[in-house]
């Protein structure tokens, strides 16, 4: 062999090609694995997957949490006894002479320790405990109604959504629909069956189309970008279900009782309520002082004049109530639970006027609805294809087709408006009973 083959190596290739190359694939293999991936396009959800996300994601949700958290801190602190008081006094330090004189200091001072305890009487530790779990029970269901008027947005934003993607793609099915009488008219422009004018006329008419087209898909552009806030995301999130809504019969009579008996908001002013109470009774028994007992342990080295060395002392300390008997704080009280309890009735008639409210709207909502799907569609379809037939053949003005087309539209966008407004009032139906009512 010669010494080429033997060393490995060929004719015409140099020596370290092979590691150069190595080294090349391996850079480009880095390169590739360092760029981003090609984004995925936006995020679709269905309904149960943006309420679940905004539940756990929205920072409203997360922050009505954190209220919760502090209510339980102050529960905490409610339950906590006050801490024992040391103090240690040290005295009889000679200044000058001694009596008797040439007493030394080891002779003469005494030192005392003391701890006091502060006692909480009159079952006020038991009312801070009760005012506690008050708030928070309060807190809970205030965190509730967050995630009730959450829902509700999230619901009108989702179903706007899907009301605005049906909007753009029958816009665009419209533009694309009268593109075709354009290039009908361009045929018959050529040959000198219509003007100039008059084609130029049905060339601007689709201007229009192009603009509804153009401001359906910025609607829906913003009702996805809102989805996404809502669920936590700062991206486009898509809607992923059926805008048709359920047909279902609401008693207006029982979805008030159903409101009173599950409104958070309601039973959140109701804790409030008994909190004010709570406090009021506190700020009554705060009147009763508390006591303060000790004991003392006091160590003398002035024997020399009888002291015991070693002696121990009980004592008690207590506030006499003869100026301050806390009468502005239970003044305070009174007021706020006043306040509390007027709240409470002004709450019970918003949520009437608002559950009566809504089932109005959504019963009106849904005869709309059943309105247009008794065959207004069908006519509105009918209609259009009709003029468009006869227009092509010349039994039909070009006003007419043009009547008939706008006529065509509105009906469809105005159906679409039908259902979002059945889906939407629905949604706030059920925010006002705080229940769901329909699935989906």
């Amino acid at each position: 062999m010669s010494g080429a083959r033997r060393t490995g190596r060929y004719k015409g290739v140099k020596p370290g090609t092979g590691r150069f190359c190595l080294a090349f694939l391996l850079i480009i293999l880095a390169l590739a694995l360092s760029c981003p991936a090609e984004e995925s396009g936006p995020q679709r959800v269905t309904l149960a997957q943006a309420l679940d996300l905004v539940e756990s994601q929205n920072p409203d949700t997360l922050s009505a949490r954190l209220q919760i958290a502090q209510a339980e801190a102050e529960r905490l602190r409610a339950r906590l006894y006050a801490n024992p008081l040391l103090s240690v006094d040290t005295d009889d330090l000679p200044l000058g002479r001694t009596t008797p004189p040439g007493l030394s200091v080891g002779q003469t001072i005494g030192t005392s320790a003391r701890i006091d305890q502060p006692l909480v009487l009159w079952g006020k530790r038991r009312l801070r405990i009760e005012n506690a779990e008050a708030g928070i029970a309060g807190a809970k269901e205030q965190a509730r109604d967050t995630l009730r008027q959450l829902r509700l947005a999230v619901k009108e934003a989702f179903y706007g959504a899907l009301h605005d993607e049906r909007l753009l793609a029958f816009t665009a099915a419209n533009r694309e629909r009268y593109e075709k009488i354009i290039a009908l008219n361009a045929r018959r422009f050529h040959s000198g069956d219509i003007s100039e004018a008059e084609f130029r006329k049905i060339e601007l008419e689709n201007l229009r189309r192009l603009t509804e087209e153009e401001n359906a898909r910025r609607a829906l552009a913003e009702r996805q970008l809102l989805l996404g806030r809502l669920i936590g995301s700062g991206h486009l999130v898509q809607a992923s279900g059926t805008l048709s809504a359920p047909d279902i019969n609401v008693n207006a009579a029982q979805a008030l009782n159903e409101a009173m008996a599950n409104r958070p908001d309601l039973m959140a002013l109701q804790d409030a309520r008994d909190q004010a109470q709570l406090a009021l009774t506190l700020a009554r028994r705060e009147r009763y002082p508390d006591v303060t007992v000790g004991v003392d342990y006091t160590h003398s080295q002035f024997v020399i004049s009888g002291d015991n060395r070693n002696s121990l002392g009980f004592g008690f300390s207590v506030p006499l109530p003869l100026l301050n008997q806390n009468q502005g704080e239970i003044a305070k009280a009174e007021v706020g639970l006043r306040q509390a309890e007027t709240e409470l009735k002004r709450l019970r008639l918003d949520i009437a006027q608002e559950v009566r409210d809504a089932v109005e709207r959504y019963q009106s909502a849904r005869r709309l609805w059943r309105t247009y799907e008794s065959g207004y569609l069908e006519s509105a379809k009918v209609t259009i294809e009709s003029a468009e037939t006869s227009y092509r053949v010349g039994g039909a003005s070009l006003l007419e087709l043009l009547d008939a087309e706008r006529t065509y539209a509105a009906t469809q966008t105005d159906y679409l408006d039908t259902v979002f407004a059945v889906r939407t009032s629905l949604s706030a139906l059920e925010a006002a009973v705080g229940k769901d009512m329909a699935g989906g």
